[in-house]
């Protein structure tokens, strides 16, 4: 990734340390951190833009499951770079016809050069182990804006992609994402998954 400005620098390797505190910290909590770049404008007509995500989730009591997520995306070469933070929670499920499933609510903040904003979204997830390490994943969800000028903010995301187990605790994977709403994109994400 080219990044254009000082903050843009500052804000990647704000994310270097997020990762690295949250991969030290959390082995002793247990939990599971995942690291993922999207490479968008995979489609016609779509400027391109690269997105880093990190994301730690965990279960409590075997009740509840939580997490956190930060986002960052900025425009190739050039344009203001934007932030989403958000923390989720929702009800641990049953696995359904050998799909572990998950379903969160979540509250967040994007942060942007003149355009902050509070958000709320929804969302469902499903995992199923394929064959031997290979496993197979899809998931929905929905985000709005809300207060002032951000109820204009929605966001309506499909993803579907594989993984495969390196180990027990480590996988790596590819996504495909359509995100419909405000913005129309389409990106590709690759990601790798460390369970402690």
């Amino acid at each position: 990734m080219i990044v254009s400005t000082t903050k843009g620098k500052y804000m990647k390797y704000t994310l270097i340390a997020l990762a690295s505190a949250s991969l030290m910290s959390t082995a002793a909590n247990a939990g599971t951190l995942m690291g993922e770049v999207r490479f968008g404008g995979v489609a016609n007509g779509q400027s391109n833009s690269t997105e880093y995500k990190v994301e730690y989730s965990n279960t409590f009591a075997g009740l509840v499951n939580y997490g956190a997520e930060l986002q960052s995306k900025q425009a190739e070469n050039a344009g203001a770079l934007g932030s989403k933070v958000s923390l989720k929670a929702g009800p641990v499920l049953p696995t359904v016809v050998g799909f572990k499933t998950a379903a969160y609510g979540e509250v967040g903040k994007s942060l942007a050069a003149g355009n902050n904003f509070e958000f709320w979204g929804a969302g469902v997830k499903a995992k199923r182990d394929l064959y031997g390490p290979v496993s197979i994943n899809a998931g929905y969800r929905h985000r709005e804006g809300f207060g002032g000028a951000a109820d204009t903010f929605v966001e309506n995301r499909l993803n579907a992609g594989l993984g495969y187990a390196l180990n027990d605790s480590t996988t790596v994977g590819a996504n495909y994402y359509r995100t419909t709403g405000t913005l129309r994109t389409d990106a590709i994400g690759v990601s790798v998954t460390k369970s402690f």
